[in-house]
């Protein structure tokens, strides 16, 4: 069953969820230090899959379950709703304890079951590490496509460099003209603006860092292997109220279940097939 709020600890690591919203991941902080996570600007309001993402309280951390943006599949020309189904639909929490939580949705568009867990972990020299780990299971009689991507909403105020670790420039897909020269940092767009970009699909991207002006430093890492796309959004007050770095690593190429259709490069699953990924995230105090 789902609950409204579970707060995670280690050390002086918070992390904080909200099942009922969509799984979604509403705080990281550790003690002393800033929030990471973008805070909503007003109270939450319970949604359901097909009302419109840019919403009032847009925020925190969400997961694009079967899709981004809103599309007719290319599989069986389903309508699949904005920015997925599973950021608008309360989750099922199957075990949790101190330092970890495992929570699961069933999606009804798609039939699929989607799960993540994470836990908490306490490193040498005053680091900490947050592993989630995903899974999509196929639990329908047919074979049907596998569509995630994340969407975490991480505060860009304060924030001094944003490195990606890419061997060469990424597209700009949003917009599309005109062209921009490529930055990761909110405070370089006019205010009232934002930008996407994904990577090229031969890219080997595996990790990205936001490092802020107090030196604290957010890492993100994961397996090319498992996840091997990645998109990043980044807003100056465009569609967020608050600067918003959002690296968006996916096992899906580009931002739809049609875009990743059309690309061939979206998993196909087979019934009782199940696949599974992880991201880590390390988080420093300081350099």
């Amino acid at each position: 069953m789902a609950k409204s709020n579970i707060r995670l600890s280690k050390g002086d690591l918070t992390v904080e969820l909200l099942p009922e919203f969509g799984g979604r991941i509403s705080s990281i902080k550790i003690a002393g230090c800033e929030e990471w996570i973008t805070q909503p600007q007003s109270g939450l309001v319970p949604r359901s899959p097909g009302d419109n993402f840019i919403r009032p309280e847009i925020s925190g951390w969400d997961e694009m379950v079967p899709t981004t943006d809103a599309c007719t599949s290319l599989n069986d020309s389903k309508e699949l709703p904005d920015h997925g189904e599973v950021w608008a639909r309360s989750w099922d929490v199957l075990a949790e304890s101190s330092d970890s939580a495992l929570l699961s949705v069933e999606l009804n568009v798609r039939t699929l079951k989607f799960s993540r867990s994470i836990s908490l972990f306490e490193l040498p020299n005053n680091r900490y590490r947050i592993d989630l780990v995903y899974s999509l299971e196929n639990i329908g009689p047919v074979a049907t496509p596998a569509f995630w991507s994340c969407h975490p909403m991480f505060r860009g105020e304060g924030v001094k460099s944003v490195q990606v670790a890419s061997n060469k420039p990424l597209i700009q897909t949003a917009p599309l003209s005109p062209a921009v020269a490529q930055t990761f940092l909110p405070s370089d767009l006019a205010h009232g603006k934002s930008i996407e970009y994904w990577c090229e699909t031969d890219d080997e991207i595996e990790k990205v860092e936001i490092l802020r002006d107090s030196g604290e430093l957010l890492t993100f890492e994961w397996d090319k292997s498992e996840i091997p796309y990645f998109g990043i959004f980044v807003d100056n007050h465009e569609y967020c109220p608050a600067q918003v770095i959002s690296p968006q690593p996916a096992i899906a190429y580009k931002v739809s279940e049609r875009s990743a259709e059309s690309a061939g490069r979206i998993p196909i699953l087979a019934p009782e097939e199940i696949v599974q990924w992880k991201i880590s995230i390390f988080l420093d105090r300081e350099l």
